[in-house]
């Protein structure tokens, strides 16, 4: 698979974006989310995804912890720290379990944690409540341009 290939589905339901440097789980999460229907960019690289992030609009960001040069932390805080980057729904992904693990994620700005390899019904049920999210804050800013 090519590094950061845009696939797109006709559904369109929102963009996903998944960076893994695994190839066999870039070709299974590719499997999972096109059943889903979502347009979905895949990426090896982390430096990568940063800059697609800085061009793309990317509702949700699948990132896997352990990724070499720049770990899933260190592109959840780009992100979390970059207004220029939108301001995707974000999933770390990783063989870890500890509670200690799902802590040191969210708080520098992980929406959600999920532990490898994620069930295709756990990670759909996980997209849908990051999209309904993302549908509010859209409203809700929505609804303040309305109002003033």
């Amino acid at each position: 698979m090519k590094d950061c290939n845009k696939q797109s589905n006709s559904a369109e339901l929102a963009t996903i974006m998944y960076i893994d440097d695994t190839p066999s789980e870039l070709y299974r999460m590719n499997a999972i989310l096109e059943g889903f229907g979502f347009d979905t960019i895949f990426c090896d690289k982390p430096s990568d995804a940063v800059q697609i992030l800085l061009v793309e609009h990317v509702d949700i960001v699948l990132c896997d912890w352990q990724v070499p040069i720049m770990c899933g932390l260190e592109v959840c805080k780009s992100v979390s720290r970059s207004p220029a980057m939108g301001d995707p729904y974000f999933i770390m992904l990783t063989g870890r379990r500890e509670r200690s693990d799902m802590i040191a994620a969210i708080d520098p700005g992980a929406d959600d944690f999920l532990c490898k390899p994620a069930a295709s019904e756990e990670l759909r049920a996980r997209l849908q409540a990051g999209l309904r999210r993302l549908d509010r804050e859209r409203a809700r800013r929505n609804h303040l341009r309305l109002v003033y």
